[in-house]
C-alpha cells in the first residue's frame, strides 16, 4: 500500500492576512486614482483650449499726485487726471460690451512704499484703489461688474528701492526718497481676455 504524505499546512498569523488585505486596499485606490486622472487630463486640454488670449494695457499714475501723504481721499489734482482719463462723451472709453467671446476688466492696484506698518499699507493701499474706483465708477457705473481690486505693500521690484548699509549721504538718501515714491502709485491694468470656442470632437 503507498503512503501518501501530505504536507502540514501553515497557519498564517493574523498580522500576515492583516497585511494582504490592506495591500491589496492600496492597489485598489490606485487604480481608481489612475481612472480619475486619465479622465480629468482631457478635461484640462479642453480648458486650455478655451481659455485664449489676453491683451492688456498698463496706466501707472504716482500716488504723491492722486493721494495726500498717508491719506485715500483724492487731491484736487488728482480728481483731475481722472476726469482726463476717463470723462468721454461717446461712451467708448469705459465700455465694456465687446461682444460675447470677449471680456475686458480693470484691475486697479494700490501701492504703498515699505514706511511704516506693514499691515496698515497693505489696508492703505486698498483704500486707495478703492478710492479710484469710486472715482472711475462716477464717469461708468458699469465698471462694477468688470472690476477687481488690488494691494500691495513695498513688493515693488527690488532694483526700484536700492538698500544702503550704514551710514546714507545725500545722493543716497535722495535716491531713496525717489525710489519710495515711485512705489506710492496706483496702476490700472486694462485687460481684454478673447475666449476662443473649444473644437467640437
Amino acid at each position: 500500500m503507498r503512503r501518501v504524505y501530505v504536507l502540514p499546512r501553515i497557519p498564517r498569523k493574523k498580522s500576515e492576512v492583516w497585511q494582504i488585505i490592506y495591500m491589496d486596499l492600496i492597489t485598489i485606490v490606485m487604480v481608481f486614482f489612475v481612472i480619475l486622472w486619465s479622465i480629468n487630463k482631457g478635461r484640462d486640454e479642453s480648458a486650455a483650449r478655451a481659455t485664449g488670449e489676453e491683451t492688456t494695457r498698463t496706466v501707472s499714475l504716482p500716488g504723491d499726485v492722486l493721494f495726500p501723504s498717508g491719506k485715500s481721499n483724492l487731491t484736487p489734482e488728482g480728481h483731475d487726471v481722472f476726469r482726463k482719463l476717463f470723462e468721454d462723451d461717446s461712451g467708448e472709453v469705459l465700455n465694456f460690451d465687446l461682444g460675447g467671446l470677449n471680456r475686458r476688466l480693470l484691475v486697479i492696484h494700490g501701492h504703498t512704499d515699505s514706511d511704516g506698518d506693514k499691515i496698515r499699507n497693505l489696508a492703505l493701499g486698498y483704500r486707495r484703489a478703492f478710492a479710484v474706483f469710486r472715482e472711475i465708477e462716477s464717469y461708468g457705473p458699469e465698471i462694477t461688474d468688470h472690476v477687481v481690486l488690488c494691494t500691495h505693500a513695498d513688493n515693488s521690484p527690488a532694483q526700484e528701492t536700492p538698500i544702503f548699509q550704514g551710514d546714507i549721504t545725500r545722493a543716497q538718501a535722495a535716491a531713496l526718497r525717489e525710489a519710495k515714491s515711485r512705489n506710492r502709485r496706483i496702476t490700472i491694468d486694462d485687460k481684454i481676455v478673447s475666449v476662443k470656442a473649444v473644437d467640437e470632437e
